[in-house]
């Protein structure tokens, strides 16, 4: 039996899934990027709806809660075309062992509360390749530690944070990914609130902060490269580094808690593949706010990666 086993990495987003073929390497417990690589856009499809509304998330977790979901005919509709994109993509991957990542609360069958999206909660029973349904934001921080292109990789203690539709939080602390599911005395970016009362994923996501500038300008800019080249995107700025200030503040004293420094902080996905290539000064002002060491993460493939290594080890 060879020491290389073959696998493949589905990570589900809000508009699109990236799909990416992995080696795992059973000696060094590395998961290495294969030559397929692939996006499928949901909106592909004719009958996707760009402006789907999700229920409120309190009525949502409610439903949950209460185990009664009442799914609406359009959430039904765009939970199929998703199903539809994701069933595509595994046909064209054969031979491969697959690990699929996805946003939002999970239960043992789907995905049960969603903040962008349609919930699917019988997401398992229609896709049986799929056994287990891992989190993207876990996901992202396994591909950071444990992919030969991860910028985390034998990290003993340090900070991830990945910015897209939402902020992606991830600690290491001694080597080992902590759970916040387990670990109560740490929060996450939606729960950490800044002296505005706003959360800190709300101020420092990439999709927060277009949200922000959209709604007080009255604009409909659909990227962070053209937030940048507004000329009233300092505004945006300044809210974005009070929130980073407030999550590594809080970081910080998780890791005084438990008696140990901070290595570096890592920030990827779109955040950090923006901060790399296009604003080195807004990069620049990201490291003023903190002495601790900051890298950028451009690689938008670690957390399909992550879902692949979940699916070789966990």
């Amino acid at each position: 039996m060879s020491d290389d086993l073959f696998f493949a990495g589905i990570d589900c987003g809000a508009t699109k899934i990236m799909v990416q073929s992995a080696t795992f390497d059973n000696r060094s417990k590395k998961i290495r990027p294969g030559n397929f690589q692939k996006e499928y856009l949901y909106s592909d499809h004719a009958k996707w709806k760009h402006d789907f509304i999700p229920k409120p998330i309190g009525d949502q977790r409610i439903e949950y809660s209460e185990g009664h979901i009442c799914l609406t005919d359009t959430e039904i509709k765009q939970g199929n075309i998703v199903i539809e994109t994701v069933t595509k993509a595994i046909s064209e991957l054969n031979g491969h062992s697959i690990g699929l990542c996805f946003p939002g609360i999970k239960n043992k069958d789907g995905i049960v509360v969603m903040a962008n999206g349609p919930r699917i909660p019988d997401f398992k029973k229609r896709i049986k390749e799929i056994d287990a349904i891992y989190n993207d934001s876990d996901c992202c921080v396994i591909g950071e530690c444990h992919s030969t292109i991860g910028k985390l990789q034998d990290a003993e203690n340090c900070i991830y944070i990945g910015g897209g539709t939402g902020i992606a939080d991830g600690i290491v602390i001694n080597g080992e990914i902590i759970d916040f599911n387990v670990v109560h005395d740490v929060k996450r970016s939606w729960e950490l609130l800044t002296q505005t009362g706003e959360t800190v994923e709300s101020c420092l996501s990439p999709a927060g902060m277009i949200e922000r500038y959209n709604i007080s300008s009255g604009n409909n800019i659909s990227t962070i490269l053209e937030l940048s080249q507004q000329k009233d995107f300092i505004h945006v700025v300044k809210k974005a580094m009070e929130a980073f200030s407030v999550l590594i503040d809080n970081r910080v004293q998780f890791f005084e808690q438990n008696n140990t420094g901070i290595q570096k902080i890592v920030i990827g996905q779109r955040l950090g593949s923006y901060l790399k290539n296009h604003d080195h000064e807004l990069g620049k002002t990201f490291k003023g706010c903190t002495t601790i060491p900051i890298e950028f993460s451009e690689d938008r493939r670690t957390a399909a990666l992550g879902a692949a290594w979940s699916k070789a080890c966990l």
